[in-house]
């Protein structure tokens, strides 16, 4: 579904389909901020990895497939995660059920019964065309809710009054830049009722073609005059850019996105990033991970078995650029060549050495290090 069918639907006029309102030049102003920052957002969740474990131990099976491959036949996870952002942040949560194996996020869907002790139960839940009949309990369904506040809903009151202010300067900036003529008629011909319908039918014509192209000629009759008024304080396109760039700062502070990143305007990509990822892309993170886990269950969770998000994707890794830190991390024994090669985003080579912790000597025990200075006889020299 397109942007426009989204909020102005189609009607079906004479076999066709034909949109018959105005959409306001200033709504796509706020559309636009909001489809950059849920675009911003739904980019890094899809780009993130939700590692399945299993007695505490990472694998990758069904569903490890599912949530980070292709979740059902028509969607790839990152078209899946980014319906779930967008429902998330434009309604305040998003339904996400799962049918013969498969997830599907709902369009529609309504609460048939709140029941806040044994979980709500919700019906004509929609994906697409197609309604499901049956009612779904609460343990049947993955309900991912940030807080209680419709952002859109915040968004759309909000721009209500900047939507006037828009207005009012592109209509400023089209009266001041605009072209007027006068058009000077003798007085006899004024009331004339032939001449009105002239007017209409052929001069009103091609004054209109005369000021709508580029080149064009107007051909004066005799009994006619035609000036044209020049503005003596034309207007640029300052106001609308400061509103636009206005509304762009709303929509990054309701989001928690940087406002660098907002506008593209980016000078130090790591701190802003990490900014990025703290408070904005961090708690969806953790949103989808708990949402997960509790619908396995305590009893899954307990045992080991349970999902995690790795954000740790997100942020791009020159491996030239971080070759040092890649030598400490074996060297100090924190990790093996196959757990840096996979985070890295290559295939672990599965080998007995690949799989080995090392630790260079410069690593010790306090109690090991003393006990050689004491043998060597250093600590007696002092």
């Amino acid at each position: 579904m397109t942007f426009l069918e989204k909020w102005f639907p189609m009607k079906e006029i004479h076999g066709s389909c034909s949109i018959i309102v105005d959409i306001p030049a200033e709504l796509y102003y706020k559309e636009l901020a909001l489809y950059t920052g849920i675009s911003l957002l739904a980019n890094a969740i899809a780009k993130c990895e939700i590692k399945t474990y299993v007695d505490h131990a990472p694998v990758k099976d069904r569903d490890y497939y599912c949530l980070n491959v292709s979740p059902n036949p028509n969607e790839s996870s990152s078209q899946f995660w980014h319906k779930v952002i967008e429902k998330v942040i434009r309604g305040g949560e998003a339904l996400v059920i799962e049918t013969n194996g498969n997830l599907y996020c709902a369009d529609s869907y309504c609460v048939k019964e709140e029941r806040p002790i044994i979980g709500n139960s919700y019906q004509n839940i929609s994906v697409g065309n197609f309604t499901f009949t049956k009612t779904w309990g609460a343990n049947d369904v993955y309900l991912f809710r940030l807080d209680n506040t419709e952002i859109g809903g915040l968004l759309n009151g909000m721009s209500n009054e900047y939507n006037k202010l828009i207005s009012a300067a592109a209509k400023s900036y089209k009266q001041s830049n605009g072209s007027k003529f006068k058009l000077h008629i003798e007085g006899a011909k004024a009331g004339d009722k032939e001449f009105n319908k002239e007017f209409e039918e052929t001069i009103k014509k091609q004054l209109a073609t005369f000021m709508e192209n580029e080149y064009s000629i107007y051909p004066e009759f005799e009994g006619y005059e035609l000036t044209s008024f020049k503005e003596s304080n034309p207007k640029n396109a300052d106001d609308l850019i400061k509103l636009r760039k206005d509304m762009f700062e709303i929509v990054g502070q309701a989001l928690k996105i940087p406002q660098t990143l907002m506008s593209g305007n980016i000078t130090n990509m790591n701190e802003i990033t990490k900014v990025f990822l703290t408070f904005a892309v961090d708690p969806l993170a953790d949103m989808i991970a708990e949402v997960l886990n509790k619908r396995a269950g305590f009893e899954n969770w307990v045992k080991g078995s349970f999902y995690k998000m790795d954000t740790g994707k997100i942020n791009h890794r020159d491996i030239f650029e971080i070759a040092q830190s890649i030598d400490k991390l074996i060297a100090c024994g924190s990790m093996c060549i196959d757990e840096l090669r996979e985070e890295l985003g290559y295939e672990a080579l599965n080998t007995p050495f690949s799989r080995q912790h090392f630790m260079t000597k410069n690593y010790e025990k306090i109690e090991q290090l003393l006990k050689q200075m004491v043998e060597g006889g250093e600590m007696g020299n002092e």
